[in-house]
């Protein structure tokens, strides 16, 4: 799949038309063909980057998503989610995820953010096998659909996916839960962090686990690190993803 983000300038509908179809022509039969592309969308903005509801994408060609086989799970992506590049290298960074949650039969997972940093639920559906339940929240509905997707195909029925704001949304999903439950989150959230208000008690936080208490919402005590694993993603870089435990 590749994203054309053109910036319209002047032009009059007829001439980006006449682009639209000089770029298919480039991937479809030109130089372009070598790169043998299952989806070709368009997206006109004045902006370097911006989403499907700012400026809705256009397909150009090709099916409307691409598929991933992940943790034994297959995955639908839409051009505006998130996946992660090195599939071999998510697959270690969500098994070191469960091994750190310590996830169980008795177990709420909550997958927060699940579609900006978590290649479209893939975290919370990977997890659903050893949960209670699965409740996934993310801005983007685009990667909200693809997970319920993902969850229908691979016959995953403890799993709810919404759509919105964490904070808002968060409280009245456990006012109806059990106490007694533990709850572990999953909070991977853009590389821009939370917002002070955001209700969590961090910026950077991947693996982060609480026990339950719908009286306390978001509040409450604060969180102890308690281990620190780096997962190397990009190799041959000086970067990598680091996975946090947190407990209180």
């Amino acid at each position: 799949m590749a994203i054309i983000t053109f910036h319209p300038q002047e032009l009059r509908q007829e001439e980006l038309c006449v682009q639209k179809e000089t770029i298919k022509a480039f991937f479809t039969k030109g130089p372009g063909a070598v790169c043998d592309l299952t989806s070709l969308y368009f997206q006109e903005s004045t902006m370097t980057r911006c989403s499907h509801q700012q400026s809705p994408y256009q397909l150009l060609f090709g099916e409307p998503h691409i598929f991933e086989d992940l943790l034994g799970l297959k995955i639908r992506i839409s051009p505006d989610a998130f996946f992660q590049i090195n599939t071999a290298g998510a697959e270690m960074l969500y098994q070191t995820v469960r091994e750190l949650s310590g996830v169980n039969s008795n177990t709420i997972l909550l997958d927060i953010c699940c579609g900006t940093g978590n290649d479209a639920g893939v975290i919370g559906l990977s997890l659903a096998q050893h949960s209670s339940q699965v409740l996934g929240i993310e801005l983007v509905e685009q990667a909200v659909e693809d997970a319920r997707w993902t969850a229908a195909f691979n016959g995953i029925t403890n799993c709810e996916f919404h759509t919105g704001r964490a904070e808002k949304i968060l409280p009245q999903l456990l006012k109806s839960k059990e106490n007694g439950q533990l709850i572990v989150a999953v909070l991977n959230p853009a590389r821009a962090g939370l917002r002070k208000d955001d209700g969590f008690p961090a910026t950077e936080l991947v693996g982060l686990c609480c026990p339950s208490n719908p009286a306390k919402k978001l509040l409450g005590k604060p969180f102890v690190l308690r281990q620190a694993v780096p997962v190397d993603l990009f190799p041959h870089t000086p970067h990598c993803e680091l996975v946090l435990l947190f407990t209180r």
